[in-house]
């Protein structure tokens, strides 16, 4: 979040398939009620014929740009300005030219379109370059100092086999490199509420004004879920489930429902969690490459609509 504005910062990684959009129009849900930045994002690989770097790669660039020829990227990232254009984020027929911005370590840079919307808030079309895209789209979070970075996800997750013979889809390696909060989105419709997930844990109740800045800007119904993994563990779940749910109170939003379970963790999570538009949970104090083993990234692996992870 800046200093300066308070503004929600809204990264969306396009490219992901059809899922970024619906994420996209719920970044605008959000901007809606707080006139949010929107940044979106296209990385692509490094052209086969203009990888070797210097001045002609940015004028090479500069060249195609200007001849209107469509690099890859261009198509969807237009795709999601004529989103913004339906939704009222963007005046119709606005034209905005590409400018290049320097990288550090990075000839090629990047180019950027900069639209303001109605309500004062910053739109930017971004087109990178790079041959790792979590790494690209992790710098462009710290670079523009995104609140949540949104990244489609696959419309139903992979299972069996195929899961364990398959890279590790670029949504979740995101979620656990980034440094932001990061929603992991399938099946966005906001019409059906949050459900926060909370632990008895300090990191877990550390998340909560997150949760609860989110649920404003959304203006979403919210539901609280706390699981105990035996019975024996229920007197600490009740107690998530109350400290959250007073807190969210005093912070001027009444609860739907507190539900308090016991069960395995993340199976009862996936369950109760598919009614509802988004399942937030705080993200785990593991290191990067073992957040796969932690609550809320099995969670954001295994569930069939989205999740939100807060840091």
């Amino acid at each position: 979040m800046t200093p300066d504005d308070g503004r929600l910062r809204i990264l969306i990684s396009i490219g992901g398939g059809p899922e970024a959009y619906t994420g996209l129009r719920y970044a605008v849900r959000l901007s809606k009620q707080t006139c949010a930045h929107i940044a979106l994002l296209y990385v692509r690989p490094l052209d086969s014929g203009l990888n070797s770097g210097g001045l002609e790669v940015r004028v090479a660039r500069e060249n195609i740009l200007d001849w209107g020829l469509e690099l890859p990227g261009l198509r969807q990232l237009k795709r999601g300005r004529d989103i913004l254009v339906e939704l009222g984020e963007i005046a119709p027929g606005t034209s905005q030219e590409w400018k290049h911005r320097e990288l550090s370590g990075d000839p090629a840079g990047e180019y950027v379109r900069e639209y303001v919307n109605p309500c004062g808030g910053t739109i930017s079309l971004r087109l990178r370059t790079a041959s790792d895209v979590t790494t690209a789209v992790t710098d462009e979070a710290e670079r523009f100092n995104a609140d949540i970075v949104i990244v489609g996800a696959s419309p139903e997750p992979m299972t069996g086999l195929k899961k364990f013979f398959s890279r590790k889809p670029l949504a979740l390696k995101i979620a656990a490199h980034a440094k932001c909060s990061v929603i992991v989105a399938r099946h966005l419709d906001p019409g059906r509420g949050h459900i926060v997930c909370v632990q008895d844990t300090d990191q877990s109740r550390d998340m909560l004004p997150e949760a609860v800045r989110h649920a404003q800007a959304c203006q979403c119904p919210v539901t609280i879920l706390s699981v105990a993994p035996t019975r024996e563990g229920l007197p600490s779940a009740h107690n998530a489930a109350d400290h959250a749910a007073a807190f969210f109170r005093e912070h001027g939003i009444n609860p739907v429902e507190t539900i308090v379970e016991t069960g395995d963790i993340v199976e009862t999570i996936i369950t109760i969690g598919y009614d509802y538009s988004l399942i937030v949970a705080s993200e785990s104090l593991k290191p990067w490459f073992a957040k796969g083993f932690s609550v809320s990234h099995e969670v954001a692996e295994k569930a069939r609509n989205s999740v939100m992870i807060v840091k």
